[in-house]
């Protein structure tokens, strides 16, 4: 089953072909358009050598012509590599040796990627289109995408022509998209959850997609949301929480659903968040090794504080150290299975691997209810120890960031000078908060609301908290700003 063939047909089935699929910029591009240039582009693939399993690095913003360009690579049976274009050049060159591409698709000068002699999509487009369709099943490798690197070197993860249905059966029941609704991701297309949001689950349901080629502001996704009607909005949580200060917050009341997913949602951001969009806003989980969602809030079934029930067909457990299942209501180590999970590669070269029949450990801390729905605790591996006890340093910044001048927070444990092990927090704080008394607020707050061992010792103001170029937070580099103070 070609994916690309699957979404043409569809297409053409379903009488989607003068719908509107795309909005960017100024420009809408049909179903019909949209299919056409991927044609091309297949064409110009197919002229510079690309074939089955080739590898091709896609180092493009969000536009049209990065979904053309997946759409065409998928076509030739080749595998589309996205990345993210705004990481600094040397990330960006990084990238290119660890996916070892056959080809690489980039707009004239970007940096980083120079030396390889990529092409453009300009070139790819202006190119006389195939209508062949490269036999493969649906196990074939078709996309592939870099975990986030917060706990070590980013990897490749391999998803295949099979596992958008799959995304569809799980997700894609949840937001129930149909052709008159408008997607718009914060998510970018280089992130498995917006190549979900922008391409998959939209193109298997007819739906239309905004596309931003910069990265989206709290402002001008409010502009795409009123000009272009947008009923889903995809999101991270701390996006959400600039989101609802913005004056003109009230352009959320015309979306049918707010999901969010990417890192932990802070206690207060979701309070915030429910009352201003009720229902209709959902928190969901997954990671970049499953392709999408597997654990989610629901229209009809959700529950504060928690990532949701899982979704078939998914399962999930929670295990001890010893990988025993542990009783509801008990902390342990989440585990899911199903059929899309991808444990990432070092190279794009090597062999990818799939875990379709074993357990896999997501490394997040969690416990299950007795009605199914799974609350996370923190990361297994950014656990901290301060007097013989284990932290979680995501519940601590959830209550530094209820705090009304507190734009977010990261807390790590620092190894100070007689020797103790005590914990330190950074925060960023809102335009014009007073640091010393804003500080001092937090102090009296944890005084009250945390166990002694829980407390930092000292709370330093950042002007921004180091992050991945996924965005998010890296811990990993906040424990080398902790270690230098």
């Amino acid at each position: 089953m070609n994916l690309a063939r699957h979404l043409a047909t569809l297409a053409r089935n379903k009488d989607w072909s003068d719908r509107a699929a795309y909005h960017s910029g100024d420009v809408t591009v049909s179903y019909a358009e949209l299919f056409a240039g991927s044609a091309r582009c297949a064409g110009g693939l197919a002229a510079r050598g690309v074939t089955a399993g080739d590898r091709v690095l896609l180092a493009l913003p969000d536009g049209v012509e990065l979904v053309q360009a997946v759409l065409g690579t998928l076509q030739l049976g080749a595998v589309a590599i996205p990345i993210n274009t705004f990481m600094h050049e040397g990330a960006i060159r990084r990238a290119v040796e660890t996916a070892a591409p056959f080809l690489t698709i980039a707009e004239p000068g970007t940096p980083g990627i120079d030396q390889v002699g990529p092409v453009t999509p300009a070139q790819l487009l202006d190119h006389e289109p195939t209508a062949e369709y490269a036999t493969v099943r649906g196990d074939t490798s078709a996309f592939a995408f870099f975990t986030s690197g917060t706990t070590g070197s980013p990897r490749l993860c391999f998803h295949t022509h099979g596992d958008p249905e799959i995304y569809d059966q799980a997700i894609g029941r949840v937001v129930d998209l149909g052709p008159d609704d408008v997607t718009l991701s914060v998510s970018r297309i280089y992130f498995s959850y917006g190549f979900g949001n922008s391409i998959l689950l939209p193109l298997l349901r007819g739906g239309s997609t905004v596309l931003s080629r910069e990265r989206l502001t709290e402002s001008a996704a409010l502009d795409l949301i009123k000009r272009h009607q947008v009923s889903v909005l995809y999101g991270q949580p701390s996006f959400y929480a600039r989101l609802l200060q913005h004056p003109f917050a009230a352009g959320l009341d015309g979306l049918r659903l707010a999901l969010v997913a990417g890192e932990p949602l802070p206690v207060s951001v979701e309070a915030t968040l429910r009352a201003t969009l009720g229902k209709r806003f959902l928190n969901i989980f997954g990671t970049t090794e499953i392709g999408h969602a597997l654990i989610a809030n629901t229209l009809s079934s959700h529950k504060e504080g928690t990532i949701g029930r899982i979704l078939p067909p998914y399962r999930m457990r929670i295990v001890d150290e010893l990988r025993r299942e542990v009783a509801t209501g008990v902390e342990g180590k989440l585990e899911v299975r199903g059929p899309t999970i991808a444990p990432g590669v070092p190279r794009g070269s090597d062999a990818p691997l799939r875990l379709p029949d074993d357990w896999y450990v997501t490394g997040d801390a969690a416990t299950v209810d007795q009605d199914g729905f799974v609350r996370l605790h923190g990361r297994l591996d950014d656990i901290e120890i301060v007097g013989g006890q284990n932290v979680h340093p995501a519940e601590i910044e959830d209550l530094l960031v209820s705090h009304p001048a507190v734009r977010a927070a990261a807390v790590c444990s620092v190894r100070r000078e007689s020797s103790t092990t005590s914990l330190r927090a950074h925060v960023e704080l809102d335009e014009g908060a007073e640091p010393d008394q804003v500080i001092a607020e937090i102090g009296s707050l944890t005084q009250k609301n945390l166990s002694w061992y829980e407390i930092p010792e000292d709370i330093i103001v950042v002007e921004s908290l180091p992050r991945t170029p996924v965005g998010k937070l890296d811990r990993r580099a906040l424990r080398t700003l902790a270690g230098v103070r």
